[in-house]
């Protein structure tokens, strides 16, 4: 006979922590005699926040710190110069000399002081670079230029190609003698190594071109050199495109065979990402693009090798990186624009601690720089500023009311609660997250949501008083006022017709709208109300008066919109003088910004609140204009 076990109450239930939910993420992985202790991999992102002569400063290691700290298993930094011919920005960390070794240790120190493994990636630009930033002649493989950089590189000679050989495997040497438990190879994006392993790039018809196995020699070569070079522990990852998207490009089938040759030279991990500068524009990796659309393809290489693979593209769940650990396609998952906006995701993930998704919004700013010329986020504003958190001189006692919902009012509330202000916000009638709330109700961008709950939380964590409706300013010491950028001037519409903005239709105050509907403008916001709208089946033309339509936004808004819109019958004209030729012909018209200059007129911001202020905080639609009233905010909150 079975006895009946007692079922416990929920109540006397103790919480399953969150890392038992992930088994295969939080699994650590031996390389060789080092240990990863959980398989979330930070990969080699460009941030500009090396010093001016390439040299590793406090902000690049305070960088790199954060993510070590916040749990994950491998840290990479972005990619280190092995040859002054091959820098590929101005501020390139560098290791071509001897001299870079004790800045480079700085990095090594910072990510391993907090248990996680310290790779440094190695690279030279080859042809995707420019004269005037190296002051040397571009090589190549093959006189073949870019066509983004458009600038003729000069094809190697066979007897200069073991030179750029040996700097690639120096700079290995000087990485380990400077604490670094591996080094990754940069064979990826159509840089010089990469271009050496493709027909696209390659038409060299010695023993460095032509059949696979002569276009790997170059980079067999540096892995055999750093392998005699270094000791045995030391690890050596490549990093290679699984498809590179243009013609005699790479692709999956490619890789397995450069793979596992590169297996039998003795690496330790392939890391693969996808394309090269010419298909970046096909790579949108945007919010409303699928997560993690390369797996399959890095599966395909998983299959063929006994090494471990790394998987890329917009991990954002830690679901999504689960299953592809569990069904074999990878063996770590790269967070890159999620460990920027989201450094302690390992960290929290594993306690179960807050949202299980980080709070990346995928605009890639970060990657972009419309805003500003490095590595940025709206999100998370001290990234490349970690000591900068710790906060200024006290102001205890005064309050301050802050009247607005978006990111940048949320952003400085939370940094002068910090600062011991006895901070309220009080958000009116808008949903907290403001213009970036209204977003997240567009076809393709509910993710934005995510983001908007860890900004809010933020707040409410560091002791900001949320509020709806109004907070009578009688008692605050200091009013901080939002306005919100709407730049669409609905007079210039037939006024015989519903007009309405495109900003009343994101917020769904636009009332009802039917029939045939003209939607005119050239930014993202009336893009988006146009698909907002053809989503609800209405018949939407989109006009502009620009070249493309969400022309204040990345590119890669453009296309997926297009996209969107053409799926859903929509139709798109472009180059219109007149964006209200005809406008007979429809029934209602939303207007958005038709003037590229107009969001300078004050006549073109709106605000909720008519009450006399000490300061003002934007709020703006689009990603690149929201960064940098974020950014004012922080500048705000840190100047009085």
């Amino acid at each position: 006979m079975f006895r009946r076990r007692r079922r416990r109450s929920s109540a006397s239930r103790s919480p399953m922590p969150a890392h038992a939910s992930f088994p295969h993420l939080f699994t650590p992985l031996q390389l060789r005699a080092k240990t990863a202790r959980n398989r979330l991999i930070v990969p080699a992102m460009a941030t500009h926040f090396a010093e001016p002569d390439g040299s590793a400063g406090e902000r690049l290691a305070a960088y790199l710190e954060a993510r070590a700290e916040g749990g994950f298993g491998i840290v990479v930094t972005e990619n280190i110069g092995v040859h002054p011919g091959g820098r590929v920005m101005a501020r390139m960390l560098m290791a071509e000399d001897e001299s870079r070794i004790a800045g480079l240790a700085r990095l090594a120190t910072a990510i391993r002081g907090h248990g996680a493994l310290a790779i440094g990636q190695i690279n030279h630009g080859g042809r995707q670079t420019s004269s005037r930033l190296t002051g040397q002649e571009l090589v190549a493989p093959s006189a073949i230029a870019c066509p983004l950089m458009r600038e003729m590189p000069r094809a190697l000679s066979a007897d200069e190609i073991p030179a750029l050989q040996e700097a690639y495997v120096a700079a290995a040497g000087r990485l380990e003698k400077a604490g670094f438990d591996g080094v990754e190879i940069h064979a990826a994006h159509g840089y010089l190594a990469a271009s050496f392993l493709s027909a696209y790039s390659n038409r060299r018809e010695d023993a460095y071109g032509g059949s696979p196995e002569n276009r790997l020699r170059f980079l067999a070569g540096i892995v055999a050199g750093i392998r005699a070079r270094c000791s045995p522990d030391f690890l050596l990852f490549v990093r290679m495109s699984v498809e590179e998207f243009v013609p005699d490009g790479l692709v999956p089938e490619d890789v397995v065979v450069i793979s596992r040759q590169l297996e039998a030279l003795g690496c330790d991990v392939i890391s693969l990402s996808v394309g090269v500068y010419e298909s970046y524009n096909q790579l949108t990796m945007l919010s409303g693009e699928p997560e993690g659309p390369w797996l399959d393809r890095a599966g395909v290489v998983r299959r063929a090798i006994g090494i471990p693979v790394v998987g890329v593209g917009r991990i954002k769940r830690p679901e999504r990186a689960e299953a592809a650990l569990a069904e074999g396609k990878i063996d770590l998952a790269a967070v890159g624009r999620g460990s920027i906006t989201d450094p302690g995701f390992p960290n929290r993930l594993y306690r179960g601690a807050g949202p299980a998704a980080v709070a990346c919004m995928s605009c890639n700013l970060c990657l972009g720089r419309s805003a500003r010329p490095e590595m940025i986020c709206p999100v998370n504003p001290f990234v490349g500023r970690e000591r900068d958190l710790a906060p200024p001189a006290p102001k205890q006692g005064m309050r301050l009311l802050v009247q607005g919902a978006g990111f940048a009012a949320l952003t400085a509330a939370w940094l002068a609660a910090r600062r011991g202000l006895d901070v309220t916000l009080a958000h009116g009638a808008q949903p907290l997250g403001g213009m970036q709330a209204w977003r997240s109700r567009v076809p393709g961008q509910a993710e934005y949501a995510v983001a908007v709950r860890a900004v809010v939380e933020r707040a409410r964590a560091g002791g900001v008083d949320i509020r709806p409706g109004s907070v009578a300013p009688a008692g605050f010491g200091l009013i901080w006022r939002e306005r919100r950028l709407e730049p669409a001037r609905i007079d210039a519409a037939s006024a015989s017709k519903t007009v309405v903005t495109a900003y009343a239709v994101l917020a769904d105050t636009a009332g009802s709208i039917k029939g045939r509907v003209l939607v005119a403008g050239d930014d993202l916001a009336a893009a988006d109300a146009a698909l907002l709208l053809a989503d609800r089946g209405l018949a939407v033309t989109l006009r502009t008066p620009a070249r493309d339509i969400g022309f204040d936004a990345h590119p890669g808004f453009r296309v997926l919109n297009r996209r969107l819109l053409l799926e859903r019958g929509a139709q798109i004209e472009v180059s219109v003088a007149d964006p209200f030729d005809h406008v007979q012909n429809f029934d209602a018209v939303v207007v958005g910004r038709l003037d590229a200059a107009s969001s300078v007129d004050p006549q073109l911001w709106n605000t909720d609140w008519g009450n006399p202020a000490d300061a003002q905080i934007d709020d703006c639609y689009e990603p690149g204009a929201l960064a940098q009233a974020v950014y004012r905010a922080v500048e705000l909150t840190q100047s009085f």
